[in-house]
C-alpha cells in the first residue's frame, strides 16, 4: 500500500540551490527528482533519487535503498533503470560512488575524460608524505626513513608502469578503435587508483556520503526527519561484498550504527573478497609494500561473521568473473564455503540458470541494465553486455528486492515467490555434466604424445 506524505517542505530546484549549494539538481519527472553531490575523483560522489510520493508501510515507515555498484561501474547509468524502478515505487535511493575514478558526474553534459593535474598526482598526499618523512629525519629514525623512501620509489614505479600501459593503449587504439581504447583506459585508471586505496575506505566513503545526503533530505523535509525509515542494502559484484561487510564495519562506528543498520541485504554476483581476480604476484608485492589495498582488504570469511539480518545472494550460473561455485563449494583446503561464513540464520543463495536456446545468459552483469556507455566488445570481457533490462532483471533481481522491501518477505524465503515466466531459478547448483568432447580431445592428445615419445625412443633420438 502506498500512502502520501503529509504536506511538507518540498525540495524545489530553486530552493535547493539556495539552501544546499554543494548539491546539483539533475532532473525531475512526474514521480521523482534526482540530485547529486561531490565528484568521482574525490571518491565522494553520490546521486540521490527522491520520490514525490514516498511509500509508507502500515506502520507509517518510509523505505530507503543504499545501492552499491560493482568494480569500476561507478556511474548510476549502469543501473539507471533499476534505480528509477525503485524510486517510482516510492523508495528513497542512494547511489554512492565510493571508488575513485575519472568518470564524468553528468555523462550527458561532460563526456570527456578528465586529464587535469589532479587526475595524475594527488599533491595533498605528496605534501603529507614529505612532512612525515621529514619528521623521521629529525627524530633520527634512519631505518624508517629509508624504508619509506624505498616503498615510495616502488609505488612510483608501479604508478609509472600502469601509466605507460595506459599511454601504449592510447596510441594503439587511436588508430584502431578510439572508443574501445578510451574506455579501456578508464577501466585501467580505476584499477590504478584502487591498488593504492583501502577497501575499508570504500565502505566509509559510502556511509559518509549517504549520511550527508540523508541530512540534506531531512533538512528539506521535516516529515522525513521526524518519521522512521527502514534502510535496505543492495550491491552488485564488489558492491555486493561491501554490502555484506557493511554491518561488520558500522558495528565499530556508533554514530552510524542505528541509523544505517540494514533491515535486510540482497546482493547480486558478489565477490567473496577484494583480492579476487588480482594475480598473486601483484598481491605479494602490495603486501610487501604494506599497501592500503592489502592492509585494508575485505574478506567475507571475516566480515560475514557479523551479519545478523536476512541475506540473499542472487547469482548467475554463467558468471565467468565470480563463478557461482566460489560461494557454493568449499575451497581446496577448507571445509566451509564462503557462504557458510555468513553468520545469519536467515540466509539463502539462489542461482539463475542460463537458457542458450533463448539467448539468455546468467552472466556476471545480470544486475546491470545498461553498458552502452562502453564499447560492447570491451564489456563482453567484463561480465557481459546489457543494452536494456531483461528477464534476469524483471523476474529475478528487481522482484526479489521489491518483495523484501514492500511485502516484508525474508530474503531467505524468496525461491517460490519470484514471478518467473522466462527464466529458471534454483537454490542448488546443478551438477555439471561431463564434457565428452573435451575428454575425447584429451585422450587423443595423450595417445598422440605417447606415440611420438615411443617413436623417438625407438629411433634412439631420446
Amino acid at each position: 500500500m502506498v500512502k502520501s506524505l503529509p504536506e511538507k517542505n518540498d525540495i524545489s530546484n530553486q530552493d535547493y540551490q539556495v539552501k544546499n549549494p554543494e548539491w546539483t539538481f539533475l532532473k525531475e519527472t512526474e514521480h521523482y527528482k534526482v540530485y547529486y553531490s561531490g565528484n568521482h575523483l574525490d571518491s565522494n560522489f553520490i546521486q540521490v533519487y527522491v520520490p514525490n510520493n514516498p511509500y509508507r508501510d502500515e506502520k507509517g515507515k518510509t523505505k530507503a535503498v543504499i545501492y552499491m555498484h560493482g568494480f569500476a561501474l561507478c556511474m548510476p547509468q549502469f543501473y539507471e533503470k533499476h534505480l528509477e524502478e525503485l524510486v517510482q515505487k516510492g523508495y528513497y535511493v542512494f547511489f554512492p560512488g565510493f571508488q575513485k575514478n575519472n568518470y564524468p558526474e553528468n555523462p550527458e553534459v561532460d563526456e570527456n575524460i578528465k586529464n587535469s593535474q589532479k587526475d595524475l598526482v594527488n599533491w595533498s598526499e605528496v605534501i603529507k608524505f614529505i612532512q612525515e618523512t621529514s619528521k623521521l629525519i629529525s627524530k633520527g629514525k634512519t631505518r624508517s626513513f629509508l624504508r619509506r623512501i624505498v616503498v615510495a620509489a616502488i609505488n612510483v614505479r608501479i604508478f609509472i608502469a600502469i601509466s605507460f600501459i595506459i599511454g601504449l593503449i592510447s596510441v594503439t587504439y587511436y588508430f584502431v578503435d578510439q572508443k574501445y581504447g578510451k574506455h579501456l583506459i578508464k577501466l585501467i585508471r580505476t584499477v590504478r587508483y584502487s591498488l593504492f586505496d583501502s577497501p575499508l575506505q570504500w565502505i566509509e566513503n559510502a556511509i559518509t556520503t549517504t549520511n550527508t545526503a540523508w541530512e540534506m533530505l531531512c533538512q528539506n523535509d521535516t516529515a522525513l526527519e521526524q518519521g522512521e525509515t527502514d534502510f535496505y542494502l543492495f550491491g552488485h559484484s564488489l558492491g555486493g561484498l561491501l554490502s555484506l561487510s557493511w554491518i561488520s564495519y558500522i558495528k565499530d562506528k556508533s554514530e552510524f550504527k542505528s541509523q544505517f543498520y540494514p533491515k535486510q541485504i540482497l546482493v547480486a554476483d558478489p565477490a567473496p573478497n577484494t583480492s579476487l581476480g588480482i594475480p598473486k604476484t601483484v598481491m605479494l608485492v602490495l603486501k610487501l609494500l604494506n599497501s592500503s589495498f592489502t592492509s585494508g582488504a575485505i574478506d567475507i570469511k571475516k566480515t560475514g561473521l557479523s551479519i545478523d539480518v536476512p541475506v540473499a545472494i542472487l547469482h548467475g550460473d554463467n558468471d565467468k568473473l565470480v563463478k557461482a561455485a566460489i560461494w557454493d563449494k568449499p575451497g581446496l583446503f577448507s571445509k566451509k564455503s564462503n557462504f557458510d561464513y555468513i553468520a545469519s540464520g536467515d540466509k539463502k543463495i539462489y542461482f539463475s540458470l542460463s537458457d542458450k536456446s533463448q539467448d539468455l545468459f546468467a552472466f556476471h552483469n545480470q544486475a546491470v541494465t545498461d553498458t552502452t556507455y562502453f564499447n560492447d566488445a570491451l564489456f563482453k570481457k567484463f561480465g557481459g553486455v546489457k543494452h536494456e533490462p531483461n528477464a534476469y532483471n524483471d523476474e529475478y533481481i528487481w522482484s526479489g528486492l521489491n518483495l523484501v522491501i514492500e511485502n516484508q518477505v525474508k530474503a531467505s524465503e524468496l525461491l517460490d515467490k519470484f514471478p518467473l515466466k522466462t527464466i529458471k531459478v534454483v537454490d542448488k547448483l546443478p551438477e555439471k555434466t561431463l564434457n565428452i568432447k573435451f575428454i575425447v580431445i584429451g585422450v587423443l592428445s595423450l595417445i598422440a604424445l605417447s606415440g611420438l615419445g615411443y617413436f623417438l625412443w625407438n629411433q634412439a633420438i631420446i
